[in-house]
Formats: structure tokens, sequence, C-alpha cells
């Protein structure tokens, strides 16, 4: 593994194959240049008319970083343009360049997360240690009326938003390229992310995993999107099961808290019952954490009387050694006919 801190899933390589699919139908978007001013940019950020997710990427520039992005506004030097997603409810949402807009709203209000001062640093000395009210009145002028161009996207063809995941995930430049779970998270709105969030919690899940913190990439995450998903729409999945998450979740990002606390509570009870019954090692044929026997075995356990199944861990030992099942979980995962025929199997196991 990379880090320490990432949760150990077994690869596939089908899996990561299929982050990368795209929907087969072709996009018609609309594309324009947009001038606005910082001030108008940093506007209507506090309006959240532009809107940067608080479950995107943190800010993490550093304050001489982000002092040399208003140097260069104050030195009319030329900086490099951000992208922008029109959505239907003509608000944007931030594909690239959150860095750069959220330095110049911090620059603008003063004060950087935390409430920590936000004053010039390792720039001109005429400007150094200052904040913006600091400036003189023309350094003030010049700066709210720079120009940040923007490229603005907005989707006619079909009529959704689905094009924002491939532009995100092949505009963003962060230092890191984002998994598909971090652009879900990072591109819908809604209660949907913090009630992932908040199952991820849940202390018999945490166990199953082996890892008391939250996954840094939100693959943990991811998972339970999968098993919410696959247990509400499993009839209706096609390939890819990236394409298959992206709309599910944006299909429930409004999802009420009656339905919540339903999905919630069927979670942990079968999480409970696989950590009782079957033990840390349930979801691992190999060393690592394995989603496709994850997703099965739920969705098995899902459809099944838990209080009449009778030697489960012989059953889902037994299970594992279907050489049937194994191919399953390791070549193709994200075929429909494979999705669909370990789910079968591990309900036949499972009843």
């Amino acid at each position: 593994m990379d880090n320490e801190t990432d949760l150990k899933i077994e690869l596939i390589s089908s899996e990561e194959d299929d982050s990368h699919l795209t929907d087969v139908h072709p996009y018609q978007l609309n594309t324009y240049g947009s001038d606005m001013t910082v001030e108008l940019l940093s506007k209507k950020i506090d309006d959240d008319e532009i809107h940067i997710t608080p479950f995107q990427r943190n800010y993490v520039w550093p304050p001489k970083k982000a002092s040399r992005l208003i140097e260069s506004f104050l030195l009319g030097l030329p900086v490099p343009q951000i992208f922008l997603f029109l959505e239907k409810d003509q608000r944007y949402i931030v594909v690239d360049g959150q860095q750069r807009l959220r330095s110049i709203n911090y620059f603008l209000n003063e004060k950087f997360p935390g409430d920590k001062p936000f004053k010039l640093v390792g720039v001109h000395e005429k400007w150094s240690n200052l904040t913006f009210s600091e400036l003189k009145e023309e350094d003030q002028r010049k700066l709210r009326n720079s120009i940040l161009r923007s490229s603005i996207f907005e989707q006619s063809v079909p009529d959704d938003d689905t094009s924002i995941y491939q532009i995100f995930e092949r505009l963003n430049t962060g230092g890191m390229p984002l998994n598909s779970q971090e652009i879900r998270n990072a591109l819908t709105r809604g209660p949907i992310n913090q009630f992932l969030i908040d199952v991820n919690k849940i202390s018999s899940w945490r166990k199953l995993l082996g890892k008391a913190d939250p996954d840094t990439r939100m693959k943990d995450v991811e998972m339970i999107l999968r098993f919410f998903a696959l247990y509400e729409k499993r009839s209706k999945y096609t390939k890819s099961m990236a394409i298959f998450l992206n709309r599910y979740m944006e299909e429930n990002r409004e999802i009420n808290e009656a339905r919540q606390s339903e999905l919630k509570q069927l979670f942990i009870s079968l999480i409970d019952y696989a950590y009782k019954k079957f033990g840390k090692n349930a979801f691992r044929i190999k060393s690592g954490f394995n989603v496709a026997v994850f997703d099965s075995v739920m969705i098995a356990l899902s459809a099944t009387d838990l209080k009449k199944l009778k030697e489960p861990k012989r059953k889902l030992e037994m299970l594992k050694k279907d050489t049937e099942f194994l191919e399953y979980v390791s070549k193709h995962t994200t075929d429909s006919q494979v999705v669909l025929g370990r789910i079968r199997l591990a309900a036949k196991y499972l009843k």
C-alpha cells in the first residue's frame, strides 16, 4: 500500500479499469469564456453561487503561495484560468481552481480558515504583512477589478448533469488525482454526503475493515454507497459500477431523514451480524478486503431471515471455496452478469 493509513483492499484490476469507464452516449456541451472580476468571484463564493463543497479537498495552500497569487493580481501578471460547471439551477461548481478562488475569497475577507488573519507574506516589501483593508485604496481597487478568466461548461444533451464527472476527472489538476468517490462527494450536494459519512463511523463496520479511522481516499464510504445502490437498484444494474454509483448518488442526493434511518438500521443489523457470526475476515479471501465478496454477501444477507440462518460461518466458508464464486470476485467483477451471478451464488449458500 502507498500509505499505512490507507484501507487494505484487495487489488482487482477490473475494479480499477471500471473506475475510468464513461457513458457510451456523446455529450453536447456549451463552452464559453467569462472574464469575471476578483470582487465578483469572491461575492459569488460568499453567496454560494459558486459552490465549493465542504467535502471537496481541503484548502492546502500555504500563506506564502496564497500571497504570491494576490501579488500577481497587484502586479498585473497573468493567472491561470479556472473551470466552472454551470448547473441546471444556474449555480456554478468549481471543477478546477478551488485553491485560487479560496485564496482570493480569504484575502478579501481578511482571514484564513480558523479565523487566522490573512496578511501578505513573501511578497514585495510595500505589500508585506498587510491585510486587504491595509492596502492603499488604489491597490484595493486594482485587486477588486482584476480579471480571472473562467471557462464555463454547460451540458445540453443529455438532459442531466452527468458530464460533470467526466469533466472533473479530466480537468482537475490537484496534486493527487481524485478517485471516483472523492469526485462524487465533491460534486453532489445534499444530505447524501453526510449520511454516508455517518454510516461509515459504525463500530462493527470499522472492526470488519480493520481500520479505526475513515479511509483518507473514501474507499470505505464508496463500499457503503455500493451496498445501498445494489440493494435498491441491482435489477437495473449495467456496467460500469462507477457510473451506476454516480447515478444512484445523484438520484438520492436529497435523501430524507426517514429513508436515512431505514437504510442505516439495515446496514447496522447486517454488519453487526457479519462481524458476530463471520468474524473480522468475513469479506476477505486473500489479505485485503474484497469489495466483490462484500457486496454479494451483504445483498444475500439482506434477503435472508437471519434468525433462521443455521451455521452461517460454515456456509460462508463454503461459498468462498466455490470455484465459480472465486471467479466472480476476482475477474470482470463489474460486468453485469458477474455482479448478479455472485449475488445469486451468495444467496444460494446463505439461505
